[in-house]
């Protein structure tokens, strides 16, 4: 059976948390055996007007036990 890991996942484009209010996806630039290193490339806020959490630019560490993402470019 095949791990995470196996799958080549840096350089892949990522929608974190598909149903969230708040958009966000990234860029998997590390992945271990505890998560990922994802560079925030886009958000999208919507109607929302807080400015914390996600910002693009940044690299956020995400454990395994905690993401839920599917695989995705990032849109104009």
């Amino acid at each position: 059976m095949k791990s995470m890991l196996s799958l080549d996942l840096e350089g892949r484009q990522i929608k974190l948390y598909p149903g969230d209010s708040v958009s966000k996806w990234g860029e998997i630039t590390h992945a271990t055996t505890e998560g990922i290193l994802v560079l925030i490339t886009k958000v999208d806020q919507g109607s929302w007007s807080s400015s914390d959490g996600y910002k693009v630019g940044t690299e956020h560490f995400i454990p395994w036990n905690k993401l839920s993402f599917r695989f995705e470019n990032t849109p104009e």
